[in-house]
């Protein structure tokens, strides 16, 4: 009975407290930084930025508020999945030809972040639609729409560099994918150098990545929940929306850490969820027979250190796994491998499909099934655990010249 109390008010309760108290303080003209919310959007940067310096232009001449452009928009196609399964679901299509907007890194006096989601807003409580990610819904479901209010506002001296995204928090393939990677847009422009930089949190999942990069912990600070001002507020572009995977970045990346000139290795990794709380393949050790007939290890991700991580996925000449954040690592992996990627029955998300379209590699796919006695207590069918035919395993891994 405490857990389904429970359940109700966190999952249904509560967000309706918290939305009604939102609406009401958006009507009322209460700054953020007395309890209130914003209630309006900046559409265009570059058009704010022009009529902020016209309205109110530094005594020094220097403008305060800039964007410079890093990289043209473009549009990049790949080849479709490989599979032994029919018809190959119409989610992959989006997938394969992807459109990438044009990047920029934006200066903002007194410029603001709030939120585990990295909302940015102005001085004058606007939210920049440009630097807010929403998952493909309207800007007016940003999270900073529907709390009821922001906090206390902290201010933060110098210059300093978000680099904070939506999920970063509970998704560590999401901070590298989304988050880590928005300092090429950072290097490119020459703005890295001199920049503090706003992270998730301080942990070590967080910070480790932007070690290997150069980056040490002193230059960071952990956002959390909360709502700062910076004297400088830097702001690099997305690379993409969440889940297309940008290939100038991934060769960013990959030669920052050293391993993009890596032929193919000779090991053939098998990425477990052994551990995972959502999505384990529940019959992984009914399948390992076969698996060690093709010569896979299996490795448990999440117990490694970062840098370990990039050096083992660097010795790979094939990657298999369940879908899952452990996957990201396919980052790291030779160019050219073949990838199998197994995903549970309601939840195809091919972001791993276009970061192997990125590196060139083979990528194949498998779909398991649930049964009810897997399913998750949450009730969320897309966390559910899931199992995988042995015998479509055996059929994937010979179509991938990878079974005798």
């Amino acid at each position: 009975m405490k857990h389904k109390i429970s359940l109700f008010w966190r999952g249904k309760l509560r967000p309706v407290l918290r939305r009604t108290a939102a609406s009401i303080l958006r009507v009322l003209p209460i700054p953020t930084t007395a309890g209130g919310i914003p209630t309006k959007v900046i559409w265009d940067a570059a058009e704010w930025i022009r009529e902020t310096e016209r309205r109110r232009p530094s005594p020094d001449g220097k403008p305060r508020n800039w964007q410079v452009k890093v990289r043209d928009a473009e549009e990049i196609a790949g080849p479709p999945p490989r599979s032994i399964e029919s018809p190959i679901p119409q989610i992959f299509e989006k997938y394969a030809r992807v459109k990438y907007p044009e990047l920029t890194v934006t200066a903002v006096r007194r410029g603001r972040v709030a939120t585990s989601e990295g909302t940015v807003l102005s001085p004058d409580d606007r939210v920049f639609d440009q630097f807010t990610h929403t998952w493909g819904d309207p800007i007016w479901k940003n999270k900073v729409f529907q709390k009821p209010g922001l906090g206390r506002l902290r201010r933060r001296e110098g210059t300093w560099a978000t680099l904070v995204v939506p999920a970063a928090q509970v998704n560590v393939g999401h901070w590298l994918m989304d988050g880590v990677i928005r300092l090429s847009v950072l290097e490119a422009a020459g703005a890295a150098g001199q920049a503090n930089f706003i992270v998730p949190e301080m942990l070590e999942k967080n910070l480790e990545p932007l070690e290997a990069l150069g980056y040490g912990p002193e230059r960071c600070a952990g956002l959390d929940e909360g709502y700062w001002e910076a004297d400088s507020l830097l702001i690099p572009s997305y690379l993409s929306t969440p889940g297309f995977i940008r290939p100038w970045g991934v060769r960013w990346l990959r030669n920052r850490l050293g391993v993009e000139d890596r032929p193919a290795g000779q090991r053939r990794l098998w990425i477990s969820r052994c551990r995972a709380r959502y999505r384990r393949l529940w019959n992984e050790e009914d399948l390992w027979p076969i698996l060690e007939r093709a010569g896979f290890e299996k490795v448990e991700l999440e117990s490694l250190p970062f840098r370990s991580q990039v050096d083992l996925l660097a010795q790979a000449g094939a990657v298999a796994g369940p879908h899952g954040a452990g996957m990201t690592d396919l980052l790291f992996a030779p160019r050219g491998i073949p990838v199998l990627e197994v995903f549970p029955p309601e939840f195809i998300n091919p972001v791993f499909y276009s970061m192997a379209n990125s590196l060139d590699q083979e990528y194949y796919f498998l779909t398991g099934y649930s049964p009810a006695e897997d399913r998750n207590a949450e009730g969320a069918r897309d966390l559910d655990h899931f199992r995988l035919d042995p015998q479509k395993l055996t059929v994937s891994l010979k179509r991938m010249g990878l079974f005798d």
